[in-house]
């Protein structure tokens, strides 16, 4: 039985295409001898897909999100953390870096990790490093 992804991928192809009834079918048909996609194995769905590609079905790709955002709307964006690692890199330099930062975190914001930071804590730890950077000079 075929992974419910694959079936749902063969069937937005059919509708993408445009594809009437007897036409998809013949077109299973053709490349794997059946002409129901509930009956084919993965690898003769994945055949099919590649069918409808050369006929210029291209899939869809979903919007990209931030890679470690994971849908919260209130965790610090990547940016956010980027700018943390920067300048947090150009304050301390050397072993166990992110040990050290970690430390920092924790000793004044409360957080153990940078991933755990909310935005708000994000802009404090920002303010918090910039004052530092600026005593440096």
């Amino acid at each position: 039985m075929p992974v419910q992804k694959l079936l749902a991928k063969i069937h937005i192809a059919k509708r993408d295409l445009g594809l009437d009834e007897e036409t998809y079918r013949g077109a299973l048909e053709g490349q794997t001898g059946k002409r129901s996609a509930a009956e084919m194995t993965n690898d003769q769905i994945a055949k099919c897909l590649r069918h409808f590609v050369s006929l210029g079905w291209s899939p869809k790709s979903k919007p990209k999100k931030f890679d470690d955002q994971k849908g919260d709307i209130y965790s610090a964006t990547p940016a956010q953390k980027r700018k943390i690692e920067v300048m947090w890199h150009d304050l301390y330099r050397g072993n166990s870096e992110t040990k050290h930062l970690r430390q920092f975190l924790w000793n004044h914001f409360k957080v153990s990790d940078i991933r755990f930071l909310d935005k708000d804590k994000a802009y404090d730890v920002i303010e918090g490093l910039k004052a530092m950077h600026s005593r440096r000079q």
